[in-house]
């Protein structure tokens, strides 16, 4: 059983190793295809880079710029928040060390002949470590006594990934034309894809998996497609199809079943249904094509080859459901080592196979990311005084021993 210190230092430990992971991963993206040449005229490259026509350099360029960001202010408020400075002193470190870090990358991009060293870049990255702070500075301080918030990190986490996978890519657009636009496929011309219903419904169940223990679970998982309705009505290249809306009722319909399971039952039942589709949707289209495609062994290669905006929605995708997966079983006793293990090494085989179907790019990406969860679970686990128990999965880690 683990006391409340060794429970604090492998948080911190483990926000340590995020932290650097999330440095690393994002001068990785900065810096791909890491080829470096001095550029013919130096003050011509540092002039192009600071002056711009526009500030707006596509969609998926800014959206990627802000989501690149975002886990950077969330890590660093997490590592600052213990420190005895005031809060205003820490998110003001956060956000010049931030900055800075944007600039320095964007000033080194200058010599990456395959890279386009631009200001803006900056002023994104900027927005998107203001967002990652103003989910951090609510979301790590919930954990207070007096709240007893803790059971809701888990539930929060998900809700907020199942959210970012239907309000991608966040770009609002508050017109009429637009909704209605949006509302076309479901009241005038009414879309019907079975595999878009079937994802729909059993991430919404599990997401009401993790909502079981609070309180008002039942409204909290009514108003997630509510939510997520409106969301679709107000951003840009989004639109509300039959197949979604009937998915969401059905996911609904599962979660509250899946309440009335005892949750030793319940958790491997939806950890193995997540497993499933995750697996079913890597193997599409299911035929082989002629050659064999190129497999890239660089982590995150194929995310910056292509639409930007589109590669991050499927890295969000993949992240959700491996990492329902990762949650679950654990949470039902299996070593997060383990499991990270043999989910990464599960994801590596069906990246492998894809280099036999045609229109996949195989990546090693999606074999890494349960790693990443492994190193997140000391931040997401639940406690209480005595026994450590898994409120959020209804199932108890680490029982207590009892004599013979």
């Amino acid at each position: 059983m683990a006391d409340p210190v060794s429970r604090t230092q492998a948080a911190r430990r483990a926000t340590r190793w995020l932290a650097l992971c999330c440095v690393v991963l994002v001068t990785h993206g900065s810096l791909y295809p890491w080829r470096f040449a001095w550029p013919a005229s130096l003050p011509a490259a540092w002039a192009h880079m600071m002056n711009q026509s526009s500030w707006w350099t596509g969609l998926g360029d800014v959206v990627g710029n802000v989501a690149l960001f975002v886990p950077v202010g969330v890590l660093g408020w997490a590592l600052l928040r213990s420190s005895r400075w005031p809060m205003w002193v820490c998110s003001a470190l956060v956000v010049a060390l931030g900055v800075a870090f944007a600039f320095a990358l964007q000033v080194a991009q200058v010599f990456v002949p395959a890279r386009d060293a631009a200001w803006s870049d900056v002023v994104w990255n900027t927005l998107g470590l203001l967002l990652g702070l103003l989910v951090a500075a609510p979301l790590l301080r919930l954990p207070m006594a007096p709240l007893r918030a803790r059971q809701l990190r888990l539930p929060l986490v998900f809700v907020a990934l199942w959210l970012l996978l239907q309000w991608w890519p966040f770009v609002p657009r508050l017109d009429w034309q637009n909704v209605k636009d949006a509302l076309k496929p479901l009241l005038l011309h009414p879309q019907w894809k079975t595999t878009s219903a079937l994802d729909a419904a059993l991430s919404l169940a599990l997401v009401g998996a993790l909502l079981r223990p609070l309180r008002h679970r039942t409204l909290l998982l009514a108003a997630l497609p509510v939510f997520a309705a409106i969301g679709a009505l107000i951003v840009e290249h989004r639109v509300l199809s039959l197949s979604r809306n009937v998915g969401w009722v059905c996911g609904v319909a599962l979660a509250l079943m899946a309440w009335r399971l005892p949750s030793r039952l319940s958790s491997p039942l939806c950890a193995v249904m997540a497993l499933l589709w995750f697996t079913f949707d890597e193997l599409r289209p299911f035929r082989f094509g002629d050659s064999v495609g190129t497999f890239h062994w660089l982590p995150f290669a194929a995310l910056l080859q292509g639409s930007l905006s589109t590669n991050t929605l499927a890295l969000a995708w993949q992240l959700f459901w491996l990492g329902i997966v990762m949650v679950l079983l654990h949470g039902h006793g299996a070593r997060a080592g383990v499991l990270a293990l043999a989910l990464g090494a599960w994801a590596l085989l069906l990246e492998l196979v894809q280099t036999l179907l045609p229109g996949r790019v195989a990546d090693i990406t999606p074999a890494l990311l349960p790693g990443l969860w492994c190193l997140a679970l000391p931040l997401l686990q639940l406690s209480s005084e005595g026994a450590v128990t898994n409120r959020t999965l209804g199932v108890q880690i680490n029982p207590p021993r009892h004599a013979p």
